[in-house]
């Protein structure tokens, strides 16, 4: 799979288009929607290795409207405006064709492929915050539920990722015999 093929959804930015790239990504036996690659990415940022920070790339942050967001800042950082034009255009890409997926009710919700992509929603394209968040069921699918600082709630399709950090949880623990918590969802980092 190439990056060009995972950002086909650019040229046409529909719903279609940004499902099968999506699903180029959930499919890849290397993604892992809680991987700390964007707490390794934040890090690189912060010890100004933005070189490094760049040429960061793997399956768990192509679609990552969070990780362009901070490549756009350490190519800013060094100058290179064309670039970082073209990261931020990815960026509110990707945003955009979240926000097409559904309408953040529990019958139409939004479909991420991580769960930081939630935050970076709220905050880099509703510019809004959650004051609480929860997990349902609803017709086999696995929700959560952003409660709104308004009081409204959002509502994000995290199947896909819930089932795989299971999958992957019990992986782990059946090959080091281990039997820890499932990961927790990890916190949006403020720039």
């Amino acid at each position: 799979m190439s990056q060009e093929t995972v950002f086909d959804f650019i040229k046409d930015p529909t719903k279609e288009n940004f499902l099968k790239s999506r699903e180029l990504i959930i499919t890849n036996p290397d993604y892992d929607p809680y991987s700390n690659d964007l707490e390794i990415m934040e890090k690189l940022f912060e010890d100004k290795e933005y070189d490094k920070l760049n040429y960061y790339v793997n399956i768990n942050v192509l679609l990552s409207p969070r990780a362009h967001f901070i490549k756009y800042f350490s190519l800013k950082q060094i100058g290179d405006t064309k670039a970082s034009e073209s990261v931020m255009f990815i960026c509110h890409n990707i945003l955009s064709c979240i926000e097409k997926t559904g309408d953040g009710t529990m019958e139409n919700p939004y479909i991420v492929i991580r769960i930081s992509d939630e935050n970076d929603f709220l905050q880099l394209h509703l510019r809004k915050k959650y004051t609480q968040q929860r997990l349902v069921q609803h017709e086999g699918k696995y929700l959560d539920v952003l409660t709104l600082e308004d009081g409204s709630e959002l509502h994000f399709d995290i199947t896909d990722a819930y089932q795989r950090a299971a999958f992957s949880f019990k992986k782990r623990n059946e090959q080091s015999g281990n039997q820890e918590e499932q990961p927790k969802k990890k916190k949006w980092w403020n720039f």
